[in-house]
């Protein structure tokens, strides 16, 4: 692919688009123009200059600073009280040091996120303005389609980071939604107004995906490359599933049953299984799970860092007996997928390994989960379904349906008094929350520890505790990162 692409009549290199710090905020554009830039008059005027385009949000999500490291396993799984060590922290209580310890990382990720959505509405302008240069059937629709998947997408993420725990405070400030390339400031909205931006790019995407896209999701060589692996991109089914968790997100009861709906679509769309108990100890990635992964290349030159050769009081890890607790012993499969290290006074950490590159085939034939970090995952979807069906025997069948592929176990999901107060002691604290809501949260905690997902479902139930939590009580400070002061400073959004 082309290594540069540019936005606005100004020339900037694929992997750093926009100038991170005007993408939301007024101010004079970069002019930089380095020899493998390419103007967006060119770039825009043939077909594959938008295939090209497209590939290079992808690339930028798969960074170490968004989802190549800080919005999975590292930084957000750090949040969600899933490590005992990691490199640097020594104080854990300082990881919700949003304006201190952790500013720099919170104002990356937000200018980030931004800066691909910058370039996304670029893309958005030239997909029509230039719609007769792309001349292959389905090709404008399902990059058009991408596109504003992409863009809802990435806002959501930003509504999850820097709004206000939803259910407590939806009317609560947020975010600006951006819905164009320029520098005219964009007001910060309520999260509610937020989230219906969400919605309607994604209703709008599926709309253009659904008859469009490839649905190839495996490599398939008498397929056109551009639409084969379609996990590896936005796609019509991770447009449903993003529907799903949009929805189950706005909470109302019309929302709820929406939130169902899609998320039992998804299910039974046939597309994706649920591993094996076997297929998850040998290839914990899951692959025929992933409904929207990234591709990154050489992963293992990131993931090995944390993971794999880093000293054992500064791996990404947590205590045996901690795990264990977690996983209710060591029958659970996912369990099996973490490593045993030793440390000082005879104790032990368990390490994910998940991430572990050299445990998966680069065939094409034989594929296996190389080098790709998932983002929607087929479980969310049958814990979208038990979260919002009303009926407790109903909702427990769909956790349960999960947990007997990790665990050999069924009907292990607890109903009695489902939707009242859980007064249980779960993995050492009394959360406060429902039976329900309880039985939810073991599953997010087991199943996507290194995805990032945790922190999430706790902000949005409005967790004041949970295990492992390293403050003494959580409340909107910490659930909620505060906007970068250029927003205000140049977004005129204060």
């Amino acid at each position: 692919m082309m290594e540069g692409f540019i936005v606005k009549k100004i020339f900037i290199p694929l992997l750093l688009l926009v100038p991170a710090a005007l993408s939301t905020s007024c101010g004079e554009w970069l002019d930089v123009q380095p020899k493998t830039s390419v103007e967006e008059e060119d770039l825009f005027s043939r077909e594959y200059g938008f295939k090209d385009a497209l590939t290079g949000f992808y690339i930028k999500m798969g960074k170490t600073g968004l989802y190549g490291q800080n919005l999975t396993y590292y930084y957000m799984d750090m949040l969600g009280g899933l490590y005992e060590s990691a490199p640097d922290v020594y104080d854990w209580s300082t990881i919700y040091a949003y304006d201190g310890t952790y500013q720099s990382v919170v104002n990356s990720i937000y200018s980030d996120i931004y800066n691909v959505i910058a370039n996304i509405n670029n893309f958005l302008k030239f997909v029509d303005q230039n719609r007769q240069v792309i001349t292959t059937e389905n090709y404008y629709e399902t990059m058009k389609g991408e596109a504003l998947g992409l863009r809802a997408f990435l806002h959501f993420d930003l509504l999850r980071l820097f709004g206000p725990v939803y259910r407590e405070n939806p009317q609560g400030d947020a975010i600006p939604y951006r819905l164009s390339f320029d520098n005219v400031a964009t007001p910060v909205l309520p999260a509610s107004e937020v989230l219906d931006l969400v919605i309607a790019d994604l209703l709008e995407a599926e709309k253009l995906l659904d008859g469009h896209d490839s649905e190839i999701f495996d490599y398939d060589n008498s397929a056109d490359p551009f639409t084969e692996m379609r996990q590896m991109r936005m796609n019509v089914w991770a447009v449903r599933a993003m529907l799903a968790r949009a929805y189950c997100y706005k909470g109302d009861d019309e929302s709820r049953e929406l939130a169902r709906q899609y998320a039992i679509d998804v299910i039974e769309c046939g597309h994706f299984t649920l591993s094996s108990y076997d297929n998850i100890t040998v290839a914990p990635i899951l692959p025929s799970e992933q409904i929207f992964s990234l591709y990154i290349d050489d992963y293992y030159q990131i993931v090995d860092e944390v993971f794999v050769n880093a000293s054992a009081s500064n791996i990404l890890s947590a205590y045996e007996s901690t795990v264990r607790t977690w996983y209710e012993g060591d029958t659970d499969a996912r369990y099996r997928t973490f490593r045993r290290v030793s440390v000082d006074g005879g104790q032990y950490k368990r390490v994910s390994q998940k991430y572990r590159q050299d445990n998966y085939s680069s065939s094409r034939d034989t594929y296996s989960g190389l080098n790709s970090q998932p983002l929607i995952r087929l479980p969310e979807m049958y814990y979208i379904a038990a979260e919002c069906t009303a009926n407790p025997e109903t909702a427990a069948s769909y956790l349960d349906e999960v947990i007997s592929t990790r665990t050999g176990r069924y009907d292990a999901t607890v109903t009695t008094g489902f939707d009242q107060t859980d007064t249980r002691s779960i993995y050492g604290v009394v959360t406060g929350q429902t039976v329900r809501t309880n039985e939810l949260m073991k599953e997010y905690l087991k199943e996507y520890y290194g995805e990032g997902q945790l922190f999430f479902f706790y902000k949005r139930f409005g967790f004041r505790v949970f295990p492992n939590c390293p403050v003494d009580e959580m409340n909107e400070a910490r659930y909620k990162m505060p906007l970068p002061d250029d927003e205000y400073t140049f977004g005129n959004n204060n």
